[in-house]
Parts: C-alpha cells; sequence; structure tokens
C-alpha cells in the first residue's frame, strides 16, 4: 500500500500521528542526558578551626534545566564529631544562606567465628539544592566550630574540605520513572490505534480449507491472518528438509455470491520442533481494501499433505483470522479486488 493513493490523496488506513507519541518517553531521557554532560566545578578549602574561609568564587545559573546542586564533604579524624558552619554569599559578599551541619566519622574492628575485620561509618556531607532568583556569582565562607574526638576533646588539625557545584542537577530516579510511565502511555495509544479493529472473527478448520462469513468493510483494512500445522501421522523424527513453497487460494465473494477477488500465492513453510515434537508451519498476512460495508463470504484453502524424503505430513489445522477496520502505520500490500490475481 502506498502512502498516497493516485491523484494526490492521502491513504486513509495510513495513520501517522500516533508515531509522534513516541517522543514522550524520549524528552525526560533527554534531560536526564543533558544534565550528565554538564561539567561540575571542584571547591577545595583547608578550614582551620575557628578561622572562617572563603572557596573560589563559581556561578550558580537560573534556568529550566534543573537547578544548581551544592555538595560539601569534610575530611575528618576516625572516632571525631564536627559541628560546621556554611555561608552562601553573593557576589557583594552578602549572606543569602546560612545553615550548620553536625558531623561524625566512626571506625571499629569485630571479630566473628575467628574471622576479623574493620568498619567505618560516617555522615559528614551535605548537599544542598537550589534556586537562584537570578542567575550571578557567589562564594562560600565555610567556618569549623567545635571538632572533637569521642572523649569530647578538640583535636586541632585543621578540616578539609572537598565540594562541587552543578548548575543543571535533575532527579534522576524520577526522570527513568517518568520515561517509564511514559512509555507504558504510549503503548496503550499504540494499540488503541493500531491493534484493535472493528471486528474479529476466527475459524480454525481440521481441513485444509477455511471460511468466514461476515459483515466488513469501510474505513481502513481487512486483515486476513492464515496459519496451518501438518504433522506426522508417527512419532518418528523428520527424515528430511521442509517442503517447497505451498500454493494459498484467496477467494472472496460478497452476499449474492459474486466473486470479488481469487489470489493464488505460494507461502514458505517452516519445519518446527519443541520438546520431541515436529510439525510444518505456514504463517501469512494478507490486507485487503472493502470500500463498502457489506456480507463478505472469505475463503483460504492449501494442500491437504506434503510428501517429504518419505515422510508423508497430514494437515492438522488451519486457522483463518479476519479482522475489520485495521489502520496501519506503514504502508502494506494491499491486494486488489476485480479477479484473479497470482501471488509471488
Amino acid at each position: 500500500m502506498a502512502p498516497a493513493s493516485l491523484g494526490g490523496r492521502r491513504d486513509p488506513a495510513l495513520l501517522l500521528w500516533p508515531l509522534a507519541s513516541l517522543v514522550l518517553p524520549l524528552l525526560p531521557l533527554l534531560v536526564l542526558l543533558l544534565s550528565a554532560l554538564e561539567g561540575q566545578r571542584r571547591l577545595l578549602m583547608v578550614v582551620p578551626e575557628g578561622q572562617r574561609v572563603l572557596s573560589v568564587p563559581f556561578v550558580l545559573e537560573d534556568g529550566w534545566l534543573g537547578s544548581p546542586r551544592l555538595e560539601l564533604t569534610a575530611e575528618i579524624p576516625p572516632n571525631s564529631l564536627i559541628a560546621l558552619e556554611v555561608a552562601l554569599l553573593d557576589a557583594s559578599g552578602r549572606t543569602v544562606l546560612d545553615l550548620t551541619k553536625d558531623g561524625w566519622r566512626a571506625s571499629g574492628t569485630w571479630a566473628e567465628e575467628g574471622e576479623t575485620g574493620t568498619w567505618q561509618e560516617d555522615d559528614a556531607g551535605l548537599a544542598l539544592a537550589l534556586r537562584p532568583g537570578r542567575s550571578g556569582r557567589f562564594q562560600l565562607a565555610v567556618q569549623v566550630q567545635d571538632l572533637l574526638d569521642e572523649a569530647g576533646q578538640p583535636l586541632p588539625s585543621p578540616v578539609v574540605v572537598r565540594g562541587s557545584v552543578r548548575n543543571h542537577s535533575v532527579e534522576a530516579p524520577l526522570l527513568l520513572f517518568t520515561a517509564v510511565l511514559s512509555l507504558a502511555v504510549v503503548q496503550v495509544l499504540l494499540l488503541a490505534c493500531y491493534g484493535i479493529s472493528r471486528g474479529r472473527w476466527v475459524q480454525r478448520s481440521q481441513e485444509a480449507s477455511a471460511a468466514i462469513r461476515c459483515e466488513a468493510g469501510g474505513p481502513g483494512l481487512v486483515r486476513l491472518g492464515v496459519v496451518a500445522r501438518w504433522e506426522l501421522p508417527h512419532d518418528d523424527p523428520p527424515l528430511g528438509a521442509p517442503p517447497d513453497p505451498a500454493p494459498l487460494e484467496l477467494r472472496v465473494s460478497d452476499a449474492q455470491g459474486r466473486p470479488l477477488l481469487q489470489h493464488w500465492e505460494r507461502v514458505a513453510v517452516a519445519h518446527r520442533s519443541n520438546d520431541g515434537d515436529h510439525w510444518l508451519s505456514v504463517r501469512l498476512t494478507l490486507h485487503l481494501r472493502l470500500p463498502e460495508h457489506a456480507s463478505y463470504r472469505f475463503r483460504v484453502a492449501l494442500p491437504e499433505a506434503f510428501r517429504v524424503a518419505g515422510d508423508a505430513w497430514e494437515i492438522e489445522w488451519l486457522q483463518l483470522t479476519v479482522e475489520d477496520g485495521r489502520m496501519t502505520a506503514w504502508p502494506v500490500s494491499v491486494l486488489p479486488l476485480g479477479g484473479a490475481v497470482e501471488g509471488r
């Protein structure tokens, strides 16, 4: 089926706008990628107890992509406590944010059933997400109020404070959840547009032919699905390869029995096996366009049996499925009505 029919009109069975919804799950992932590609500014301060130390100036940007994020970590000795004061200063030296962080670091050894090891835990980090009123240059002012050992005695050594600044930080788990949720919504939309028909009829026959009479036609396409299976009358494994392509015949007639289409096609026969069971299978999908809603009869026929390298394969069942009013996102081949058609 071509995207446009003769005369330049678009094919009414070709539905393209739902494909635009595939962009929705990509948008959160794009935001996450843009945030990951942004570099971060590293900060390093050596802070003696009781002294206020300023960081190098950095820029905080206000924008639509995420928000600035500041992270600080104090490197303190094992089994110690710290009280850290942090202030955010604007370009004029005015304090725009002031907070205190109480941190600790503990370590020790353990022994159990003849095995020993060490353990260590700490909470000396500070993370702050904020959105400034406007973009500008800022500094951090850091001061150590207390640095004590586990006995509560002061430790004289200075504290190294490391930090980083990112201007477009985002919540990665939230964006990934949004992408997964959007993908689920898109799949429901695509199923509603491309996977649902006005009517669906199924006929399974124990013979090599099957027929369905139903009301079909109008907007969209009629999709015919043909599935057949041949088996050996004995349990011995087959001796040869699958047979040559099999002849398939399709006949479509109207309510008065007048033939509208006679289609012949050779279809590939596949050799399939599962848990010691062997069979031959045919799977084929055909599309028709019936412009008028009316009663139609669809009939397909395949060979009753095959003989390959001494093996006699006999038909087990043939299933015909008719689906009316199907839309498609891609051009498909449509069998023309009005006579006999010889397929491939």
